[in-house]
């Protein structure tokens, strides 16, 4: 197994955006952005939660009325109900993953908008999609939004000695994130299958090396996306003399945040089914 393209949905001067999964608890696409550009209008997720991993150039970013700039190397995550919209926020293009979660069905909204060539085809994209535009003073408190730098200083430190940092970057009812920096040999948990929520991982920099049923392994160098669904028995650890760095997403959490905190029992986490679980020809990876 290796890494494969998405789907290209857009390939203009103003905006490059590609596919990456769509499963019904997560979507994800990586995308270029400039500044030409024009910004979604503000609007409104009513059952799902609209995450970005700002990878290169400045996302301006809106919540609730209030403009500020986002960094790269940082972390956003919109809950549902939140009002929100976002442009590139300086004269050189941004470039993001965007990921949704749950999906809402949108790989078939990307596909209506980039095909789009009338203000009735926009409509009707929007339309089809858990999406609404709505006046940037309303929805509930932006506060609950989540805006965080990488690198361990900002986030929640769960985990901090010689070979790994683990910080929570963000835990709300659609999607738990951590970003984990592994040194060489260190491992994640054992073979398992989560039942109720999708696992999967963004690598940043090193690589993760990952075990699926029957022997099947494969190699996640820096930019790679891997999706996991649920019953997919999978471990994953960093088998390089290279530190790793990666965000690690569960979607929907199912209590990972105080797993990650206590280590107490009650997260969605279990020893693979007697038969092996489902295949792991389902698992999903993709370059950023």
């Amino acid at each position: 197994m290796q890494a494969e393209a998405g789907e290209l949905l857009a390939d203009r001067p103003e905006l490059w955006v590609v596919l990456l999964a769509d499963t019904k608890e997560l979507a994800a696409t990586s995308a270029r952005v400039s500044p030409d550009a024009p910004a979604p209008p503000t609007h409104i997720h009513d059952r799902h939660a609209d995450c970005f991993l700002v990878l290169g150039g400045v996302v301006l970013l809106e919540l609730g009325g209030e403009e500020q700039l986002v960094e790269p190397q940082s972390w956003i995550q919109v809950p549902r109900g939140v009002v929100h919209t976002f442009a590139a926020g300086g004269t050189e293009p941004v470039r993001f993953v965007n990921l949704h979660a749950p999906s809402c069905g949108l790989g078939t909204y990307m596909r209506g908008l980039m095909a789009a060539r009338s203000d009735e085809d926009r409509r009707r994209a929007w339309e089809s999609f858990d999406a609404r535009p709505v006046p940037g003073d309303s929805g509930i408190d932006p506060a609950t939004a989540v805006v965080c730098r990488l690198g361990g200083d900002e986030g929640e430190t769960i985990t901090d000695r010689p070979g790994r940092r683990v910080t929570l970057l963000g835990d709300t009812e659609e999607l738990a994130v951590t970003e984990s920096v592994y040194g060489p040999g260190e491992r994640g948990p054992d073979m398992h299958v989560h039942r109720e929520h999708t696992d999967a991982w963004l690598v940043l920099e090193g690589a993760l090396a990952f075990e699926l049923r029957d022997g099947v392994a494969f190699e996640a160098p820096a930019g790679t996306f891997v999706l996991v669904p649920p019953n997919v028995a999978h471990g994953f650890s960093n088998e390089h003399e290279e530190t790793a760095r990666f965000l690690n997403l569960h979607a929907p959490p199912c209590g990972f945040g105080d797993y990650m905190r206590d280590g107490k029992s009650g997260f969605d986490q279990h020893e693979p089914p007697p038969d092996g679980g489902l295949d792991p020809g389902s698992v999903v990876i993709r370059t950023t």
